[in-house]
């Protein structure tokens, strides 16, 4: 008796913590956590299609189809290159477009929980209403026969959908790292890197619309003559400043988190994008120096809109997790 009451003793002891209304919270924790996978796989899905829309811009094949919504007249469009390149942009974009819209329902339904802050629903619902823009804004650049200003307002506008998701992925998270203070100037200067990459994303689009690619042909200096200094030169130079000013930017930032109670399980993302803004680099000078290949343009894209989802994830965590924690 003695031993068979130890063991109930010792057996109660261990199921204490599970009471008869745990299971209850079960289905809430299961939708957190498919929203945060919808959410990821949304961003992922951004990255992958903006990808593609270099890959369509880079190989000259943005009239592929040179109709909206259909190509060619046809749902399924012909056995031509281009029209395959732009139809496998338009169906990664179908995907895309369904699963931001349908995490922008989720973050509108539940944005009256008392027990979830109103950021994430806030940059989902936003997202959601942008994507509805792009996809107009996509329409009508092949209607319009892809004039440098509709491509250059679908790339911002792509861009703002990218550092939304990034936000709300950060924003939802569960709150790690501890209760160390975190000093709102370290916020800030997170913010202004942000933001000084998403305007670094935004001026290559402008270098490549405008034709400044390649108007200075030597890297790291310009190369062009004084005589022609102007214009495209101009805008080719003021990138590349920008570029320098994301790296001391991120640097100084790493260096703060890293010295920074507030850092902690942050270090490791603000190390890995400083690794990336150097492939970066990297890839802007293959750009000049082997005159535009399709590869590195490609990868320059994909690498800029990388590194601002990143950015802006690193200042989503840092900033909301006050909040969260």
């Amino acid at each position: 008796m003695r031993i068979l009451s130890k063991f109930t003793v010792v057996g109660t002891q261990h199921a204490a913590p599970l009471q008869l209304g745990e299971p209850s919270r079960l289905p809430a924790l299961h939708a957190q956590a498919a929203g945060r996978w919808l959410a990821a796989s949304a961003l992922v899905c951004t990255l992958l299609l903006v990808a593609m829309g270099g890959v369509v811009r880079a190989t000259g094949h943005g009239l592929g189809c040179p109709d909206w919504p259909l190509c060619y007249g046809r749902i399924v469009p012909p056995a031509l290159t281009g029209a395959w390149v732009e139809f496998t942009h338009r169906l990664l974009g179908a995907v895309t477009t369904l699963q931001i819209l349908l995490l922008g329902l989720v973050a509108w339904r539940g944005r009256r929980d008392p027990a979830r802050p109103a950021w994430p629903a806030l940059a989902a619902v936003g997202a959601a209403s942008a994507v509805a823009l792009q996809v107009l804004l996509g329409g009508l650049h092949v209607v319009l026969e892809i004039p440098p200003v509709t491509g250059l307002v679908h790339t911002v506008t792509a861009m703002l959908i990218v550092g939304l998701l990034a936000w709300h992925l950060a924003a939802g998270r569960p709150a790690r790292g501890g209760s160390a203070e975190r000093p709102r100037l370290l916020g800030a200067w997170l913010a202004v890197t942000a933001i000084a990459a998403l305007l670094l994303v935004v001026s290559g689009s402008y270098v490549t619309r405008s034709g400044a690619s390649l108007a200075c042909p030597d890297f790291p200096a310009c190369g062009a003559p004084a005589a022609v200094a102007r214009g495209p030169v101009h805008v080719q130079v003021m990138h590349r400043f920008l570029a320098l000013a994301v790296a001391l930017l991120l640097a100084v930032a790493l260096a703060w988190l890293w010295r920074s109670e507030a850092g902690h399980g942050l270090r490791g993302l603000a190390l890995g994008l400083a690794v990336l803004l150097l492939a970066q680099g990297g890839l802007g000078a293959a750009n000049v120096l082997l005159r535009l290949p399709i590869w590195s343009r490609v990868l320059h894209l994909a690498a800029a809109s990388t590194l601002w989802a990143g950015l802006a994830f690193l200042w989503g965590s840092y900033t909301t997790r006050e909040d969260r924690g």
